[in-house]
């Protein structure tokens, strides 16, 4: 009996000493695990087959709840319209409907049409575009003239009415206007002028611009109606409180005077 129970504690020792003490040996010896290396050092290929490796399945939202879209995965070339995506460019970009497109002519800036405006300004600087507010059928040289009178407290008296002949215009102003006299006593402070220089220039220019940009048919170009000034009795501009004139056959230009 003794002999017996020496001889398993024996086989249980060497049992144990063959299975090492890795912690695998006794699953080794269940046949559960890897399988032991070969006495080659090579792997079976089942053992080296990786194992795929399964996606997790996305959990759906809950009712009532929203996800928001991850605004990074959005093309940098997008943009939000009214809270949609859209293209900026390429064949979905948005149009404007033909309807609501603006039609006013290039440059514009009075009221109801072209004809209805004054310009006051030079074109050494700029100028300041204000309607007249005279019915289309009223609109004449001397309606607008004596639009520009009211506006900026001029006197743009004519001594003969505006004469209109192919490609121009020919104005007379009176020796009692502001261009021969020079600025009112009591001036507007918007249109103070502070020299007879500065008057004359900009009465001038003011009157050839209203003219142009009156009278300029659609898609014309205003620069080509030629203004002339002279003054009574059909004698060539001259201011002589500023010693410049203008020669009676060319049309005018500031930059054109004659100094007297």
């Amino acid at each position: 009996m003794k002999k017996r129970v020496i001889a398993l504690l024996l086989l249980s020792v060497f049992c144990l000493t063959l299975a090492g003490c890795s912690g695998k040996g006794f699953q080794a010896l269940m046949g559960k695990g890897e399988a032991p290396a070969s006495s080659t050092g090579t792997v079976s290929s089942a053992a080296a087959t990786p194992v795929p490796t399964a996606k997790p399945t996305p959990t759906p939202p809950a009712e009532g709840s929203s996800i928001k879209e991850d605004q990074s995965s959005v093309p940098a070339s997008s943009a939000d319209v009214g809270g949609l995506l859209a293209p900026v460019s390429g064949d979905n970009a948005p149009t404007i409907p033909p309807e609501i497109q603006d039609e006013t002519p290039s440059g514009w800036e009075g009221g109801g049409y072209p004809g209805d405006s004054v310009y006051i300004g030079t074109k050494s600087g700029e100028f300041a575009a204000s309607p007249s507010m005279l019915p289309k059928e009223d609109v004449t040289p001397e309606a607008l003239i004596a639009h520009i009178a009211e506006l900026t407290g001029w006197d743009l008296t004519l001594a003969e009415p505006v004469t209109t002949g192919k490609g121009g215009m020919s104005v007379c102003l009176a020796s009692t206007s502001a261009l021969f006299q020079g600025p009112p006593e009591n001036q507007k402070d918007e249109f103070h002028m502070y020299s007879a220089e500065q008057m004359a220039e900009t009465l001038l220019d003011s009157i050839q611009k209203t003219l142009q940009e009156g009278f300029t048919g659609a898609g014309g170009d205003p620069n080509n109606i030629d203004i002339y000034f002279y003054m009574e009795g059909e004698q060539p501009l001259s201011i002589s409180n500023i010693g410049l004139s203008w020669p009676l056959d060319q049309p005018y230009q500031w930059a054109n005077a004659i100094t007297e």
